[in-house]
């Protein structure tokens, strides 16, 4: 038995401390005042959770403020619409975690009258809820004895260990669990996974993380071989992809053409203006990063960004007059990263073809459900205004553009 498992059972010298009890006196006075930690509402503290994947806290704060103020409760976000809820949640990223929470509040709605489950393996069942999810609700709000293993947790413990796999195998996970329940404090078993959490985001950082100011250097294997920032060692990612979006902006005035994206894949769900990923072999030359594509070329790709064939005659008109692309502007999401470029194409103010509203059918536990009426009135393209685009959740990709609608005639 090393000085590791020694302290992590309490039976090192140094005034008897566990790796628990160093950890839960230094969280008890270095954790931040946040909003989250003032409550012991599994709910609220699942929206939290469920916001703090891959965004810092202080971008957080006012997106969780927002959030719990317009939907307080499971049966109040279970009961909007899907896009009321993407409203709320535009700007804050990874949209697909806000329809997964929406889809679990339905799910306890029709399955447990809106109340959340107090065990872990029941947590489990909600759709959106992994493991992570599941682990920290359940020892924050209901004080079960389970780990919460996210990212800085893996980082904390692969250094403790000195880890040399890496951390993203189920091996890995695995060891470092058994770790936990080993180390995790019995009596407070939340403040436990908090405070871990706490030392990777403030102490243990990635890249510049402070020893000497971590209650558990001493026993930091990582540390004390002089090797820290070797962990956790991560396997090799994937390249990014990078494409070029080409993006049609229909103008009406003031009136702007926007579509729904499908309720699967990137962006899911989300309003956009329609536009086409190009490959390489799409595009004839770049001018100063501007495409140049033939007219011929550009009125197909229109065509496979708009379904709608009401506009191909004025915008084939436009297109023979010349094609003046705007941008370009980027935009990186976790696995691609997009070049957008864009045309804003002038539509007479007579045209008249607006699309027709259409209700729809949401299939759960293989019975279908109407969608609640809100949702029902809305349709897949709309017209609205710049000032009507800011009450829709449009991805933040596409600022620029609007801004450029603003200035350009």
């Amino acid at each position: 038995m090393d000085l590791l498992d020694d302290i992590s059972n309490g039976n090192a010298d140094d005034q008897g401390l566990s790796l628990s009890a160093r950890l839960l006196t230094w969280y008890t006075a270095e954790q931040r005042d946040l909003p989250w930690r003032k409550t012991g509402d599994p709910y609220a503290i699942w929206v939290s959770e469920v916001m703090l994947q891959q965004t810092q806290v202080k971008t957080v704060i006012p997106y969780y403020e927002r959030f719990l103020n317009r939907f307080p409760s499971v049966e109040k976000l279970g009961t909007a619409s899907l896009e009321d809820v993407l409203t709320i949640w535009s700007g804050l990223g990874y949209y697909s975690r806000a329809r997964r929470m929406w889809e679990g509040a339905n799910y306890l709605i029709l399955k447990l009258g809106g109340k959340m489950p107090r065990g872990y393996d029941e947590l489990l069942q909600i759709p959106g809820i992994g493991d992570y999810t599941a682990g920290a609700i359940a020892s924050i709000a209901f004080g079960q004895r389970v780990a919460a293993i996210d990212g800085n947790v893996k980082r904390v413990v692969s250094r403790l260990l000195a880890w040399p796999e890496p951390v993203e195998t189920v091996r890995s996970y695995r060891h470092f669990k058994d770790h936990l329940m080993a180390w995790q404090s019995a009596q407070k078993p939340g403040d436990f996974n908090q405070a871990l959490m706490e030392l990777g985001a403030m102490v243990c950082s990635p890249t510049k993380p402070d020893c000497k100011g971590c209650p558990l250097a001493e026993v930091c294997k990582g540390y004390l071989q002089g090797d820290f920032l070797r962990y956790p060692v991560k396997k090799l990612k994937a390249q990014r992809q990078e494409v070029t979006r080409l993006i049609f902006v229909l103008r009406k005035g003031n009136r702007l053409y926007i579509q729904k994206r499908p309720s699967k894949g990137l962006l899911a769900d989300l309003w956009e203006f329609p536009g086409v990923e190009l490959s390489l072999g799409d595009i004839h030359s770049l001018q100063d990063g501007l495409p140049v594509i033939t007219m011929d070329d550009c009125f197909e790709f229109f065509k496979q960004a708009v379904p709608d064939r009401a506009f191909d005659v004025q915008v084939k008109g436009q297109f023979e007059k010349g094609i003046e692309f705007h941008g370009p502007v980027w935009y990186t999401f976790s696995h691609r990263r997009w070049k957008i470029i864009w045309s804003i194409i002038d539509l007479s103010e007579t045209f008249r073809a607006e699309p027709t509203n259409a209700s729809s059918l949401r299939e759960i536990d293989e019975k279908y459900w109407a969608e609640p009426k809100e949702v029902n009135k809305l349709d897949k393209q709309r017209w609205v205004s710049t000032n009507e685009l800011g009450l829709l959740p449009l991805p933040v990709a596409f600022t620029a553009i609007v801004e450029s609608c603003l200035t350009i005639d």
